[in-house]
């Protein structure tokens, strides 16, 4: 299958799936690896292509759905562009698009994501897929299904704490608590797709088990169409004191300067400050400033 792209600057690989967002894909060679619901995809560009191999068929719209190619990329970053901040940091960065994760997934993968490193993340959850998903073989490559809030629900908590969860049995708990909710249909997501924003995100916090203000906005973003949501981790903070000084007091520019962590107070007002300065596309802002703020400080 192939998919034409609307231009050379419409879809970064590289970008899209090293800037922190998903965390189970690979890069080999020239190609990136990794699953959509339960196909194995194989993703390459040539020129203003996108060509896809996969281990069983999946429908091209399924593919658009997940790159988000109904975002016309080259709009939302001339709207954003008229920020003089964003338009120099953009300037060097060209395709990244926010990608349209399985909630699910993506609940999982924020709620590893807290303290920890995007290498320790990765391995939190293939090893939550190893053991608990559905194997796919595909020639040389194997790679898991991510598992259902049905098969977490019903796990064992000792087996479960074996995917060496950063906060061990707690987290473990956590996950197979937030499986049973979801099972229950108290958390419903397609119900909380069709919230505002401030509802959809009252909603996932009500949830607990550690869904605090970042995990919700996360998910709000990669996978609940929340395009508005900004979530603020230290690289966010960073760069905001840093290219809006003015917009700050002294007092939480030296606080997140020492690195020291933010109240939930601190976080909504850097948060608000995002959506309100950048409007309905702050999630995209979000993303191509936390890259720059990485890029360039070293991180990745």
């Amino acid at each position: 299958m192939r998919i034409k792209l609307e231009d050379l600057n419409s879809l970064d690989l590289d970008l899209t799936f090293s800037c922190g967002q998903a965390f189970r894909w690979r890069k080999l060679e020239n190609s990136w690896i990794g699953m959509v619901d339960d196909v194995l995809l194989k993703l390459q560009l040539e020129n203003n292509y996108l060509n896809i191999q996969s281990s069983k068929p999946i429908h091209e719209s399924r593919v658009r759905e997940f790159f988000r190619f109904d975002d016309r990329l080259d709009i939302i970053i001339k709207k954003l562009n008229r920020n003089k901040e964003f338009k120099t940091i953009s300037s060097s960065i060209k395709g990244l698009r926010l990608l349209r994760q399985d909630p699910w997934e993506c609940l999982i993968s924020y709620i590893c994501s807290r303290n920890c490193k995007i290498m320790m993340i990765n391995r939190m959850l293939c090893d939550l897929s190893k053991n608990f998903g559905e194997k796919v073989t595909w020639g040389n490559q194997t790679d898991y299904c991510f598992p259902s809030p049905k098969i977490i629900s019903k796990s064992k908590l000792n087996e479960l704490s074996r995917c060496r969860f950063r906060f061990g049995k707690t987290q473990a708990n956590e996950v197979r608590e937030i499986a049973k909710i979801v099972c229950s249909k108290e958390l419903d997501f397609e119900k909380v797709k069709k919230m505002s924003y401030p509802e959809a995100k009252v909603k996932l916090m009500s949830i607990g088990h550690g869904i605090g203000n970042k995990v919700a906005d996360c998910v709000l973003l990669f996978s609940l169409d929340k395009l508005e949501s900004f979530p603020v981790d230290v690289w966010i903070a960073r760069a905001l004191v840093e290219l809006y000084s003015q917009k700050f007091n002294s007092k939480l520019i030296d606080k997140i300067k020492r690195k020291q962590n933010l109240s939930p107070k601190e976080y909504t007002l850097l948060s608000d400050f995002g959506r309100q300065h950048f409007g309905k596309y702050a999630g995209y802002a979000q993303e191509y400033i936390y890259h720059w703020k990485r890029l360039r400080d070293g991180a990745c």
